[in-house]
């Protein structure tokens, strides 16, 4: 058996894909495979899979249904024991693979739940933001943010199967509404490796959406995660905790993309609202950078 299956939902992102399927194929670990999962793509993206041709690429076509329903496509036919879920626009150092092959072979307990840290690049490739941790994640930490990044994140397979939901309504949030039900029942191991790199550019999917149809976005995921989470609806601290979450998370958004500043403003104020400390947050300022 495989250890590791890398899953690669992508849609009309040829332009970009051939240089993150290299950096897997670059791996100094070989124990895996990549399953590109192509979601409706309308350009050259297969010929860019297939001029690798490479035995360790398999490639999907699907009429397109969003990145969530392609990652979950992708894991039903992933052969590894663990998936790894790489956004086409990131990339990984080539040790990625062997340092999380080694910090599972290491462990006293074999973790099925593993975040592996990663940094994110200014679009001229200076270092934005860093992150990665060592030790158990601490659960209520996730419920002001997804600071995990999807694509740093290692999962069993049966356990991913055992709780994704492809509910269409959460993109944009999936990710971290995974991940709030999987920390709930189980522990997330961390090593602070940052062996993923993101770069920070225009074309990110959080930044495709209009305020409009993110707003729709945040309201359905609020009204989920407080239906489904008893232990945030039912706490008083960790339901303001995540209210401030996600009303930040939305003013930073609609922030960069330097429309509806007046909409980032009033997400702000709610966040505050919520939680006046949030002034001491780096979130805080860096909304503040992109309202100015």
């Amino acid at each position: 058996m495989l250890l590791f299956s890398i899953i690669i939902p992508t849609y009309n992102r040829a332009t970009i894909l051939n240089e993150t399927l290299i950096t897997v194929l670059e791996q100094s670990f070989p124990d895996y495979e990549v399953l590109v999962v192509d979601d409706g793509s309308t350009d050259n993206t297969k010929e860019v899979v297939e001029k690798l041709n490479n035995e360790k690429i398999n490639y999907f076509y699907k009429s397109n249904e969003e990145r969530s329903v392609a990652r979950n496509y992708g894991a039903d036919r992933a052969k590894g024991k663990y998936v790894i879920f790489l956004d086409s626009d990131d990339k990984m150092k080539k040790d990625h693979l062997w340092s999380i092959h080694e910090f599972i072979k290491n462990s006293k307990v074999q973790p099925e739940f593993i975040f592996a840290g990663y940094e994110i690049l200014n679009m001229d490739e200076t270092p934005l933001y860093a992150y990665g941790i060592n030790g158990i994640f601490r659960s209520r930490n996730l419920l002001y943010g997804n600071y995990l990044g999807c694509s740093s994140v290692i999962v069993h397979t049966e356990l991913f199967k055992k709780y994704f939901d492809t509910d269409r309504g959460l993109i944009l949030f999936e990710d971290w509404e995974l991940w709030l039900r999987i920390i709930s029942e189980n522990k997330l191991h961390c090593f602070p490796g940052k062996s993923i790199v993101m770069v920070n550019h225009g074309g990110r999917s959080v930044l495709n959406y209009d305020a409009i149809q993110l707003n729709t976005k945040i309201l359905h995921f609020k009204a989920h995660i407080l239906k489904s989470s008893n232990e945030i609806s039912n706490s008083f601290i960790n339901k303001r905790i995540f209210l401030m979450g996600v009303y930040s998370y939305a003013a930073l958004h609609i922030a960069m993309t330097k429309n509806n500043r007046l909409d980032a403003i009033r997400y702000l104020c709610i966040a505050l609202f919520n939680n006046p400390l949030f002034v001491l947050k780096r979130r805080f300022f860096a909304i503040i950078k992109h309202i100015l």
